[in-house]
This record gives structure tokens, C-alpha cells and sequence, in this order.
């Protein structure tokens, strides 16, 4: 397993591990939940697998071709799931006569956006390293 899908799978195990905790306290915190949102910034600790070590390559262009067809699926997600929630928001609000939107439903899509965001770039990169043929 090359440093860079070590990366992919800490972006996976931190994303679906915040949204279990987050899932798991909103029975108990109510909004107050969405402080365990907070283990994503493990994702910066990430980097730590970037190493160099000796004079060894780490990321070559396979590497960043992954990194970037992952990135593109992540960010597409979390951007159709944004503008589905908003539609849904929309739709809801007008047929209740409902004029404004709490500002802690939006600060929850955003967390969970961004969340899904890094669970999706992170399956996807491993889904993408899993799948390739390796050299004999």
C-alpha cells in the first residue's frame, strides 16, 4: 500500500467515523452534535504519510491522476447532495408558509457537505487503487 492510499483510507475512516459520532450524540446534544464534526480536522494530520523518506518517490503521476479523479468525484457529491437538500428546503419551506431557514440547518449542510465531500474522495480513490492491476 503506496502513502498515498494510506491517505485515501484516513479520509475515509475520519469522514464515516465523524458521522457516526455526529449520528450517534444528536439524540442526546440536539444541535450540539454537530461538535463532532471537529474529528474531521484530523484530515489535516493526513500529511503525515507524505514523508519523505531517503530519497524514495512518493506520488508519482498515477498518484495524482487518482488523487484528482477522487477529488472531482467528492466535490461533485457533496455539491449534488448541497443542491438537493436546498431544492428540498425550498420545496418544504414555501409548502409550509414558512418564510426564513434556521441558520443551524444550514451550518449542518455544510458539515455534512463537507463530510461527504471527504468519505466519497476517499472511497473513491480506494475503490480506483483496489480495482488496478499490479505489475508481476
Amino acid at each position: 500500500m503506496n502513502a498515498m492510499e494510506k491517505v485515501a483510507w484516513a479520509e475515509l475512516t475520519i469522514s464515516l467515523g465523524s458521522i457516526v459520532v455526529v449520528s450517534s450524540l444528536y439524540p442526546f446534544l440536539g444541535s450540539g452534535a454537530t461538535g463532532g464534526f471537529g474529528l474531521l480536522g484530523l484530515l489535516g494530520g493526513t500529511i503525515w504519510f507524505l514523508r519523505r523518506r531517503n530519497k524514495a518517490v512518493l506520488v508519482d503521476e498515477r498518484d495524482r491522476q487518482i488523487e484528482q479523479r477522487a477529488t472531482l468525484f467528492g466535490i461533485e457529491s457533496a455539491w449534488m447532495v448541497l443542491f438537493v437538500s436546498l431544492i428540498v428546503i425550498v420545496i418544504w419551506s414555501s409548502q409550509h408558509d414558512v418564510r426564513t431557514v434556521n441558520t443551524s440547518l444550514l451550518t449542518w449542510l455544510v458539515w455534512i457537505q463537507f463530510a461527504i465531500c471527504y468519505a466519497v474522495k476517499g472511497l473513491a480513490a480506494v475503490v480506483i487503487y483496489r480495482r488496478q492491476k499490479r505489475a508481476a
